[in-house]
Order: C-alpha cells, then structure tokens, then sequence
C-alpha cells in the first residue's frame, strides 16, 4: 500500500481529491487543510506521496515543502495549483519537488500523473516543460523589444512587488543595497520604465512576474 497526504486550504477540493485517489487499489489517503497540521502528522507518520497547494495563507506550498524536506529529505513532494508557477519553477525544483499537478486536469490525468510521482518519475505539465531550469525570464514588451530578467533580476522584480525596500532586500538576497541598486537601474533599462511602479505593472503584463507572489 502506499501513503499519500494532500495539503489544501479548499477543503472541498482537497476532499474532493481525496475521494479521487482513495478510489484507486493500494492507495491510502488522508487530507489536512494547514501546514501546521500536516506537519504535526510528520511527528508520527512518514508518507510515500504529498501533494501540495502552493497557494496557501498561513504557510505557502514553498515553504511547507521546505519544511517536509527538512524532516524527511527523500519526500516526494508535488505542487498542486491553478496557478501558471512558471516564475517559481526555479525555486521548486531547487528545493527539490518532484513535480507539478495543474488543477485543470481531468481526473484520469490526474491519477496517472499521481501514479508516475509514485514510480519516481517526475511530473510535469508539457507547456510548462521548457521553464524548468530557464537560466532567465524572458517576454517581450508591448513595443516589440524583448526583454530577459536573470533569476536574480526577477528575484529583485517579486520582492519589490510585495512591497520591500532597498534594504530589507539587500538584507532578504544577502548584499549591499548599492547592489540592489545596481539591479533595479538594469531592471529599469530592460523593460523602459522609470520608476518601481511602472516597472510591477510591465512585469505582471508580460508576464516575468508570477500571477500569485509568495
């Protein structure tokens, strides 16, 4: 038999999926609705699977599974979204998920998907593929230029957008603020704005900043 535990704040959803995989032979399958419970489950019970809403309020899917994977460092892990999380693939596969599950799947796409990150294979959305390990974040503006912010760019780009100052930056990616300066000038020059705000408002328009920021 294998273990799975789904982590989601829609506890109709996250029911509702519980019942799906319960439906298939040799799954076991409980649900929980925090963090802070799923991670009270880990005190007693290690599972084969979880499966991870990445968009939750007291403790995101990132830093639960950063959590999990502190206390069990092999867990198979998949984030679970309606989200476009292709500005956090970086991030996710660094910290070691196994893989992503889109909330528009059918329920035979989403089984099989389950299925595969038991066997140990990795699951990925195939127009999500290609943005996996991208070195940057590119669009292109509305004028035509093309625009490509580095992960550190982007990073800048999210922490300005939840609303950071210079140096609770510096202090939030470890540099001096005259180095977050320096970002935000370059920033600034590839997508032609001047100024923070126009520069959030460009971002989520073309798309390098994340639909949801965590």
């Amino acid at each position: 038999m294998k273990t799975i535990l789904i982590v989601d704040d829609h506890k109709m959803v996250g029911e509702g999926t519980k019942r799906l995989l319960s439906d298939e032979q040799n799954l076991i399958v409980d649900f929980v609705s925090t963090g802070a419970k799923a991670l009270e489950m880990l005190d007693n019970k290690e599972y084969d699977l979880y499966i991870i809403d990445l968009n939750m309020p007291d403790q995101n899917g990132i830093e639960l599974t950063q959590a999990i994977k502190e206390k069990y460092a092999n867990a198979r892990i998949l984030i679970y979204t309606g989200y476009d999380t292709s500005a956090y693939f970086n991030r996710l596969a660094d910290i070691g998920v196994i893989g992503f599950l889109s909330k528009s799947y059918s329920n035979e796409q989403f089984v099989h998907a389950v299925m595969c990150a038991l066997a140990d294979l990795a699951v990925i959305p195939a127009k999500w593929l290609y943005e996996l390990r991208r070195t940057d974040h590119s669009a292109q503006l509305m004028n035509g230029d093309h625009v490509s912010l580095t992960d550190m760019e982007q990073e800048v780009l999210i922490l300005v957008n939840k609303g950071m100052s210079n140096d609770d930056i510096a202090e939030h990616i470890n540099v001096s603020r005259r180095t977050v300066e320096r970002y935000l000038t370059k920033i600034f020059q590839k997508m032609n704005v001047s100024s923070r705000a126009e520069a959030i408002e460009t971002g989520k328009k073309i798309g390098v900043l994340p639909e949801i920021i965590l």
